[in-house]
């Protein structure tokens, strides 16, 4: 009651400020700033141009300064960022307002992620990641987009990002007030419960925060086949996000509907959003508790990438006239939340050793920038309103996220096996050789993956 929605607010405010550029493009934004031929599509990726660049130095950045408070700074320079888009009048001026806010969104879900890891154990950790990472971000951009659609004048875009400009400043208070750094600096708890929640991430063995930099767990990073399978999964499976966020109202409104009708119609992408998180999540945490032994995680990441890659596929060979047949499909393929949530708890979960922790969030965020980079340019402004190649390209990713999903429950499920029989301690909870001490996931032969 006291985190996770402090978190889920963090990772929805974000979602809401990435796709202000889609309900505004609904109101005259693409015309006000002179966005000809595949400009509109440049301006999606700009965000994750600034994203990429920053990924690695805000993981430092995360790992030398509180969290809480990186957070709270990073989110009142990103409100004034957003507000000033509203200004903007040209096509270089929002390049260079979007690649800023995609770096200064950079810290936000991996100091998530990191907060995560601190307070829940590896059981744990599913559903609170599945309540934090929802679709709800429409039901605030749906309304907004809907209500400056009665203002006055021909420039209602601009009110768009002032509005949500100001919500995020007014939010990076209340985080810097009541978001802890760490259980040790947390208000909320007592002493003993201190030292209970920290005990209790003692069997998963990865640790709880070092603020020393470890270069050798860094080049085990990267060294590791795990963090590439990953990174390429991210990759696949980010491709719906990057091309539906920025482009879906714009295929709503193609259908025949009037630019306010289409931010409602934006809503239930939300919905189903949420609807695949929570299940996969919540399928992840109920299969955990009732059937500890099982390694399930990836099957869930399967179902959830099976229904996605359906509407795909209907979503690309349906009749162009079948507009409610095309609409459902189209609200159907933002199944791939749930999929994406679900591998990077897995990808925390797998992961020990601060050090190794950090980079590994930052390149998982990296392979989501190249993704999100990608996917606006499969969306050609001269094949509006269905654009087929978008679409081919989402069902081609669903496809390559299975296979590279697959290859990594298998190596872990491999390596688990291989540990098995030389670890003579494998059964034990305390574990005094290794508890605590900042090892990585290689290093501790009584590590286990889940899969």
């Amino acid at each position: 009651m006291r985190l996770v929605p402090l978190l889920w607010f963090n990772v929805t405010l974000g979602a809401m400020d990435k796709v202000t550029t889609a309900t505004a493009a609904l109101y005259g934004f693409r015309k006000d700033t002179n966005l000809t031929g595949d400009r509109y599509s440049w301006v999606g990726s700009a965000f994750y141009f600034g994203y990429l660049f920053w990924c690695l130095p805000s993981g430092s950045l995360l790992q030398r300064f509180p969290i809480a408070k990186l957070m709270f700074v990073t989110q009142l320079l990103w409100g004034f960022i957003l507000i000033g888009t509203g200004f903007a009048n040209n096509f270089p001026t929002l390049i260079a307002l979007r690649v800023m806010l995609g770096a200064l969104e950079a810290p936000i879900v991996p100091g998530n992620f990191l907060v995560l890891g601190m307070w829940y154990s590896r059981r744990e950790a599913p559903i609170r990641t599945g309540l934090m990472y929802t679709g709800l971000s429409v039901c605030f951009t749906g309304p907004i987009g809907w209500g400056i659609g009665f203002l006055a004048g021909e420039h209602q875009w601009r009110a768009m990002f002032w509005i949500t400009g100001a919500m995020t400043i007014v939010w990076a208070c209340v985080v810097g007030y009541f978001l802890p750094d760490n259980p040790v600096k947390a208000k909320f708890v007592t002493e003993r419960q201190k030292a209970i929640v920290i005990d209790r991430i003692r069997a998963d063995q990865t640790g709880v925060e070092n603020k020393h930099f470890k270069k050798e767990q860094m080049v085990e990073t990267f060294l590791d086949p795990k963090t590439w399978l990953m990174f390429l999964f991210h990759v696949w499976i980010s491709i719906p996000n990057g091309g539906l966020t920025n482009f879906a109202p714009l295929v709503i409104k193609g259908l025949g509907y009037t630019s306010q009708r289409s931010t409602l119609l934006t809503m239930p992408t939300g919905i189903i959003q949420t609807v695949s998180s929570y299940m996969c999540n919540g399928g992840v945490f109920l299969c955990t508790k009732y059937f500890p032994q099982k390694q399930c995680r990836t099957a869930w990441v399967l179902f959830g990438i099976l229904v996605g890659l359906i509407a795909a596929v209907f979503l690309y060979t349906l009749p162009l006239n079948n507009y409610n047949g095309r609409l459902a499909a189209l609200y159907m393929s933002y199944f791939y939340l749930g999929p994406y949530i679900v591998a990077l708890g897995i990808n925390t979960a797998n992961t020990a050793g601060h050090t190794k922790k950090v980079t590994t969030n930052a390149l998982i965020f990296i392979a989501y920038c190249v993704s999100n980079i990608i996917a606006p340019q499969f969306f050609k402004t001269s094949q509006a309103p269905l654009y087929p190649l978008g679409m081919g390209a989402i069902l081609g990713s669903y496809v390559l996220a299975t296979i590279t999903i697959s290859l990594y429950a298998t190596y872990c499920w491999w390596e688990n096996r291989r540990r098995d029989a030389i670890d003579s301690a494998k059964d034990a909870r305390v574990h005094n050789d290794t508890d605590f001490r900042d090892l990585t996931d290689k290093q501790n032969l009584h590590f286990r993956y889940v899969w």
